[in-house]
C-alpha cells in the first residue's frame, strides 16, 4: 500500500478527489476519483497546480486554452497534462483550475496515426507567473505512463498516473 506524501486530506474538486501517493520506484503517484470523464480532466489539471504551486496567491486573471490529442481517453489526458506543465514552463503560467469544454473523437488521420483518435480541449485558469507572488511547492518536470490507468470506480473513474517530482 502506498503512503500519501502530502499531509492532506484526499482533496475535493468539483465533487472529485484527488490524492497524491509515495511511489516506491520513484516519483508521486496521482490518484483522481470522479463521476465521469470530465470531471477526470478537471480534476487532474487542478490538481497537478495543486502539488506544484501553493494556490493562496494564484488569481485566475485570465483563461488559456488547451488542448491533447491520444489514442483513448487516458493517453489523451497524459497529453493533457504534459501539455499544462509545458505552457506553464515554457509560457511562463501559473494555473489554478480546468474546465473541459470537450472530449471528441477525431479523424485526423496523418502518416503517422493512422486511427481514430481522443482529443480533449478545454480552459486553464491562471496567470502569469511572478517570483514575488507564485511559490512553487514541488516541481514536476514530467507525467509519466508508468502504472497509467483510468478504470471504472465505485463513483465513477478512477484514473493514476505518476509524476516525474
Amino acid at each position: 500500500m502506498l503512503a500519501p506524501i502530502m499531509k492532506l486530506q484526499p482533496e475535493r474538486c468539483d465533487m472529485a478527489k484527488f490524492n497524491f501517493l509515495e511511489e516506491p520506484k520513484g516519483g508521486v503517484g496521482m490518484e483522481i476519483i470522479a463521476a465521469d470523464e470530465d470531471a477526470v480532466c478537471n480534476a487532474a489539471v487542478t490538481a497537478l497546480c495543486l502539488y506544484m504551486w501553493n494556490q493562496d496567491k494564484v488569481i485566475e486573471r485570465e483563461s488559456y486554452t488547451v488542448s491533447w490529442y491520444g489514442f483513448d481517453h487516458r493517453t489523451a489526458l497524459v497529453g493533457l497534462l504534459s501539455e499544462v506543465l509545458f505552457r506553464m514552463e515554457n509560457d511562463q503560467l501559473v494555473f489554478k483550475r480546468f474546465e473541459t469544454l470537450s472530449i471528441e473523437e477525431v479523424d485526423d488521420l496523418d502518416e503517422r496515426h493512422r486511427r481514430k483518435q481522443i482529443r480533449i480541449t478545454g480552459r486553464a485558469f491562471g496567470e502569469p507567473y511572478d517570483p514575488e507572488r507564485h511559490v512553487l511547492r514541488f516541481p514536476v518536470t514530467a507525467v509519466l505512463l508508468t502504472k497509467l490507468r483510468l478504470k471504472p470506480h465505485a463513483e465513477g473513474l478512477r484514473f493514476y498516473c505518476v509524476l516525474d517530482a
